[in-house]
Parts: structure tokens; C-alpha cells; sequence
């Protein structure tokens, strides 16, 4: 964050200072932040400020006094903490007061911001997108999956001075979140990735998933631009919400933004031919699976937007790190790991699936899955059918937790798979360090909430350790 003194803090969340006595009239002299804390339990990396905020499982009022123990030297309150060693901003609201700082950031340091919505893909487009723009422009992005009222907040607070353009992810649990987030945003590219039956109990079926993530659109300026997959055509009838659009497609030579040429490597990484309105060029995906491709043309066309050359911009998205268990591939003591359990829908999941059957493999095809939350009444039906898929696709099933439509898929279709049902993720990861073979090749995914990170995590370890092997 770029530092601030109280003075300045306060006029931009629209507080007043706390001056309760002269002590805390002396805390204040010359107290400057360069730092957020929302966490009390965190030690900042410098001087900071704490936001304590309300939430359903506690009040950050409670803990002024020890993220002060913990380095905090301000704190932005809506009741005074008498007593605190810290230098306090009286506001009305302060999920409102930490916006309010992150927009102030955002408009001192004066960058352009690409906002990246979607069902799915928004963090890899992210990441993607922030590698190809470092080549030809100073970048701040979003930390993992920050997209909700805290992470983008937190991710505007995180630029600091001499930032050129922000790359934040927006998502949406309820109606009007993305509506919320683009007001704060204030998108100069709005990007729409896909959508998909995700949050379905929220939002009922996928045109109204469609509506939500078209508000992202809506909230371009005049000048402002839209990145739309034209592969899935609700996004592509998100145009017309757009001041101006670039369409990406890996099947219609008519987007702006197009592949052909395609070749896979041994790792299930993606190549092909790009042509864009910049110029052409060849892209490499940094990650396996062929449906990655269209985040590598997203990427590509934010950076054409925002004047980084289109070769440059490619070598970047080749070299880029990626967030970690999206995709993640690794070779270790024989066996190939891909780890993609940060989170899972229908479509993700048979695209997972995919790509573990296009990598080299000479011994049996593991998946490791779990339940696709929020599918609404479609849910059962959606994972029978992510079951049938495993029927003929892999080897082993090992299905954990509550999903109990993906074992009537498996059973139900002709095909070689052995399943398994387990309880959690660490009778997950027992299950598969116990019969691993080297040869093997093993996927995890499934929604955050069956935690199966952790059962790749604990494989991974293990095979360090020689077992398994």
C-alpha cells in the first residue's frame, strides 16, 4: 500500500481520529502505515493498519488490542477501543471504510484496472494475463483467489506507487455482488471467461448465472472495453452490454482473437498459432489441459489492449506461475501428480479428466475426486454424469465425501475403473500412497470444501519420502 498518515487515512475512509487523551494524541504524531491487517493473528511485513471488521463468526473490535501486540499501529474502528495502543479512526461502517482506502489507492496511484469474472478460469486468466502484461507494463495483481467484498478491497490496497494497470478477479455468492464489486472496481477491461452451472442454488439456472457475470460488463465506462469468450455463447451475447468488445475463440476464425495449429506436448500443454488484432504470434500454455488455451488468448488479448507487444506478451504466458492446485503438474519418484483441487464444476472436471488421459502413462490413471458444490438441483445428475465419464477414463476412483452420484456413474457405465468411497481427504491420500505404483498418473479435483489440496499435498510428501514409489 502507498504509506499514510492518520490525516490523509482518515479523510479517505471518511473517519475522524480518536483522541480520546493525551496519550492518544501522541500516538499519533508522525504515525504512518504502509500495511493492512485484517487478521489480528498476522504479523504485517511493516507498519499497518487493522480493519476490524464484523463477520458472522466474530468482531474485529475484539482483537484491536492484539493485532496492536502483533505490529499494528493504527486501527480503523466504528466504537473507540479505550485503552489501545494504537492510533484509532472512528468510521460508520468498516467494511465500507476498507472500499473506500482501496478505491483511494487505486485513484492516487492512477492505473488502469482489468477486472476477470466467470464461472470458472478467473484465476488462471489472472495470472495469465498479469505474466503477459509484466512484460511491457508495471502490474499489481490479486493474491490466490482474492474476488469477494475483502479480496478485492485487500488487492486494490496492494498497489503501490509506479503500478500501471491491476488485474483483479470479481466473483459473486449472491445476486448484486458482481454489481458491487464493478462499482468499486470501476473496470477500464472487463473480462468474461465462461459460464457454467456453478452457484446454482444461488442463481437458478445458467441465465442467471449469465445476468450476474454480465454485470461486470455493465460496469465499464464509456471507454472501456469488454474481453469475451465467444466460444460460449452467453458471454458472447454479453457484447451488447459493452461500450466496445474483443472476442477470443478456439473454433470461430470471426473473434479478433484466434487459434489454430494446435499441438499438445508430453506435459498436456497446449501450443498453437494466435492471430490477434496486434499482430500474430504463437502462444505455449504454462499449464497442462487443451482447455486452457482460451485463458491463454484472454491473456493475450488484455495485453494487446493495453499496448504490451503481442510477442512479449506470449513469453510471458509461457513463463508464467500459476496459483498453486489449479493445474498443477508434477513428476516425482515415477509418478505424475495433477493437482487441480482448488475447486470444481461439470465442465472443469471433465476437461480435468481429459487432460489426465492425454498425459503419458505407463502404469494405471488415478482420479480423486470429490463434490461440485452449489450445482442446485442439478447436482446429482451432474456428478452421475462426471461418474460415467471416470467409467472409461481412468483405472482407479477414489471418491470422497458426499458425492455419491459420481460412484452411481462409475457402477452404472461400462468400463475397467475400480472404485472406492472414503470419508476425507486423508483416507484419500492413505488410499493412494498404499496401492501407487510407479508408472501411475493421479488427478485431484473437486470444490474447495472437500479440501482434497491437502490430500495431494500429503502424496506429494510422501513420494518425496520414497513412498509409494
Amino acid at each position: 500500500m502507498i504509506p499514510m498518515d492518520v490525516v490523509r487515512l482518515a479523510e479517505a475512509v471518511e473517519g475522524r481520529p480518536f483522541v480520546g487523551s493525551d496519550a492518544d494524541g501522541a500516538l499519533m504524531a508522525g504515525a504512518e502505515v504502509t500495511h493492512v491487517m485484517t487478521d489480528s493473528r498476522v504479523d504485517p511485513d511493516g507498519p499497518a493498519v487493522f480493519f476490524a471488521l464484523r463477520t458472522p463468526h466474530g468482531d474485529g473490535h475484539d482483537h484491536v488490542m492484539a493485532a496492536a501486540a502483533s505490529g499494528a499501529r493504527m486501527a480503523v474502528v466504528d466504537r473507540p477501543v479505550v485503552g489501545a495502543p494504537l492510533v484509532q479512526v472512528v468510521v460508520d461502517d468498516t467494511w465500507a471504510a476498507i472500499a473506500r482506502l482501496g478505491r483511494h489507492v487505486v485513484d492516487t496511484v492512477g492505473c488502469r484496472v482489468v477486472a476477470i469474472t466467470g464461472s470458472y478460469g478467473k484465476t488462471t486468466v489472472k495470472d495469465l494475463a498479469a505474466a503477459a502484461l509484466a512484460r511491457g507494463r508495471v502490474v499489481a495483481a490479486s493474491r490466490g483467489s482474492f474476488n469477494n467484498e475483502l479480496g478485492v478491497p485487500l488487492t486494490m490496497l496492494g498497489v503501490a506507487a509506479g503500478s500501471e494497470v491491476l488485474v483483479a478477479e470479481a466473483g459473486a455468492r449472491n445476486a448484486g455482488d458482481i454489481a458491487d464489486l464493478g462499482r468499486l472496481l470501476r473496470p477500464d477491461v472487463a473480462v468474461v471467461t465462461a459460464v457454467g452451472p456453478v452457484h446454482l442454488e444461488t442463481f437458478g439456472t445458467e441465465d442467471g448465472v449469465a445476468i450476474e457475470k454480465g454485470r461486470l460488463v455493465e460496469s465499464l465506462g464509456a471507454t472501456g472495453t469488454a474481453v469475451l469468450n465467444a466460444d460460449d455463447h452467453r458471454v458472447a451475447a454479453m457484447a451488447r452490454l459493452a461500450p466496445t468488445a474483443v472476442t477470443v475463440s478456439v473454433r470461430l476464425a470471426s473473434a479478433d482473437v484466434t487459434a489454430s495449429g494446435m499441438t499438445v506436448d508430453a506435459d498436456g500443454r497446449a501450443r498453437a498459432d494466435v492471430r490477434t488484432p496486434w499482430g500474430s504470434t504463437s502462444i505455449v500454455l504454462p499449464v497442462p489441459g487443451v482447455h486452457h488455451l482460451t485463458n491463454g488468448l484472454i491473456a493475450l488479448a488484455v495485453a494487446g489492449l493495453e499496448g504490451v507487444d503481442i510477442e512479449q506478451a506470449a513469453g510471458g504466458i509461457a513463463e508464467a506461475r500459476t496459483s498453486p492446485s489449479r493445474s498443477a503438474l508434477h513428476r516425482i519418484a515415477g509418478v505424475t501428480v495433477l493437482d487441480d483441487a482448488y475447486n470444481a464444476s461439470p465442465p472443469t472436471v471433465l476437461g480435468a479428466l481429459e487432460t489426465l488421459a492425454a498425459l503419458p502413462c505407463t502404469g494405471k490413471r488415478w482420479a480423486v475426486l470429490g463434490v461440485m458444490a452449489e450445482l442446485g438441483a442439478s447436482s446429482y445428475e451432474a456428478h452421475v454424469a462426471v461418474g460415467r465419464a471416470c467409467a472409461s477414463a481412468v483405472d482407479e476412483l477414489v471418491v470422497v465425501g458426499d458425492a455419491a452420484g459420481i460412484v452411481e456413474g462409475a457402477r452404472s457405465a461400462a468400463g475397467h475403473v475400480r472404485v472406492r468411497v472414503v470419508a476425507d481427504h486423508d483416507e484419500a491420500a492413505e488410499v493412494v500412497i498404499e496401492d501407487l505404483s510407479e508408472g501411475d498418473a493421479v488427478l485431484f479435483k473437486a470444490s474447495r470444501v472437500a479440501t482434497l489440496d491437502r490430500a495431494a499435498a500429503r502424496l506429494l510428501s510422501a513420494l518425496g519420502e520414497g513412498i509409494g514409489a
